[in-house]
């Protein structure tokens, strides 16, 4: 019988183009062959170069459960970490969507239409996710495999915004409207309208200031924090600024309130209360309020109407030739007289609803001490005795500020009203505490007071 040949184990150690694994093999050996040990895999894997990522644990085990003829992973790369690209999210639309606002209530507001997206400084726009720049790899032999890094996002700083936090936020630099263009946020301290404020554009609520290259139609409201300019007319529209107002054709039919001065080209059947001067080419009609001068400049026309100034007017006509009924008061100290009146006519009339609760407190009173009151009668008594307890603090407030207009009206004030060409019977001219009925023309004159009395001197 001839002798079997003796066959030790091989071991097979195979590796991929790339060096990411390594696989290892081993044959049964016979016939009292050799066998395997984890020795000789190690001594395999470093005669092939793989110095990383071994799975000596697996190793281990394959060579005690005798796995011949298998493949097992004895190596593993260590794969790079990318990294990840950077990338914007913005807090506001990029799209700007003109339709009505819907309230809470889920009432339309059909003259809101969105137009203005108010930012006041300070105010995150868009949070910027920086890129990583991720962590190299390494295969199984040792080598380092580089990573691919993270690109940064584009990010776009318009006029108005800042970047912020090393990077990582946009913010509003300044008040203004917030608007996205050419790519990138916008801040714009002037909001600028092309056309007409009307349908197209809803009322208008901007937190700076406001120029509108049209006119500003009936029914419609431009609000700013700063200042407005029309360059068309407004009518039966609202203005309100708390710096300046200007509209360049005119108003009629319209309101302006505001902290700073109005220029007007004229002014026609409209109230205006101004903290500054007033000034327009001509005033007929209306109600006009100036903290300072009042200026009819240009025609230089006042007629018909009140008009209040807390210094001087000045104007080339005053009233018409049909004797229109022209209201003219100067002066802080007239002012003060008008609402002193009105607190004396309001004190009246809280007097008299005292003196009504009074009685029903009486007479519930009286009621009570023959039979208990009903609960309504009972709440008709605590709401009686509330109701007086709160007249009677206000008429002490109203009686405390007639004692400080009191003490204001001794004061004496240097005002005149300055008429160029004519002021015309149907004047009433009121310059501090004092008052005059116009009976007859003046011509090229200046009102004052002299001695307690309104008189003319010539310009």
């Amino acid at each position: 019988m001839s002798e079997e040949k003796i066959v030790h184990s091989v071991i097979d150690i195979s590796i991929n183009p790339n060096h990411t694994t390594a696989f290892l093999s081993f044959t049964r050996p016979e016939n009292g062959g050799i066998d395997v040990s984890v020795e000789k895999v190690m001594n395999a894997l470093r005669e092939k170069n793989v110095s990383y990522g071994i799975l000596e644990d697996d190793i281990i085990r394959a060579v005690e459960e005798r796995r011949y003829d298998e493949n097992i992973c004895a190596a593993k790369w260590d794969a790079p970490e990318d990294g990840k690209d950077g990338s914007v999210s913005f807090f506001y639309r990029t799209d700007q969507c003109i339709a009505p606002v819907e309230n809470e209530h889920g009432e339309v507001d059909y003259k809101n239409l969105g137009l203005v997206r108010n930012i006041t400084a300070g105010t995150p726009i868009a949070e910027i996710t920086l890129p990583t720049e991720g962590k190299p790899g390494r295969d199984i032999m040792g080598r380092e495999v580089p990573q691919k890094k993270g690109v940064a996002a584009t990010v776009n700083i318009g006029n108005g915004t800042s970047l912020v936090n090393n990077g990582t936020e946009i913010i509003a630099a300044v008040n203004g409207n917030l608007v996205y263009r050419n790519g990138a946020f916008y801040v714009d301290e002037v909001l600028l309208i092309n056309g007409d404020v009307d349908v197209s554009t809803g009322n208008i609520d901007f937190i700076g200031s406001v120029t509108v290259k049209g006119s500003v139609f009936e029914g419609f409201r431009v609000t700013s924090k700063k200042d407005i300019i029309v360059q068309g007319s407004a009518n039966g529209a609202e203005l309100s600024a708390d710096g300046n107002v200007t509209v360049r054709i005119g108003i009629i039919n319209s309101k302006i309130d505001c902290r700073g001065d109005v220029k007007l080209g004229f002014c026609e059947n409209s109230k205006v209360r101004s903290d500054g001067n007033v000034d327009s080419a001509s005033f007929v009609g209306g109600e006009i309020f100036a903290g300072k001068d009042l200026i009819a400049s240009g025609k230089g026309v006042i007629m018909g109407g009140k008009y209040t100034a807390l210094n001087n007017i000045e104007a080339s006509v005053i009233g018409s030739d049909n004797y229109t009924k022209t209201e003219i008061t100067l002066g802080n100290n007239a002012v003060l007289m008008e609402e002193r009146e009105s607190l004396d006519k309001k004190i009246k009339e809280m007097d008299d609803k005292f003196d009504q609760l009074g009685k029903i407190l009486t007479t519930l009173t009286e009621l009570a001490k023959v039979s208990k009151l009903p609960p309504e009668r009972e709440q008709m008594k605590t709401e009686a005795l509330r109701n007086r307890l709160k007249l009677q603090a206000e008429i002490r407030k109203a009686k405390v500020r007639i004692g400080e207009i009191e003490e204001a009206l001794k004061l004496t004030q240097n005002l005149s009203v300055s008429v160029k060409r004519m002021i015309y019977p149907g004047v009433k001219l009121r310059i501090n505490s004092s008052m005059l009925a116009l009976k007859a023309t003046e011509n090229h004159c200046r009102a004052t007071v002299e001695k307690g009395e309104i008189v003319f001197k010539p310009l």
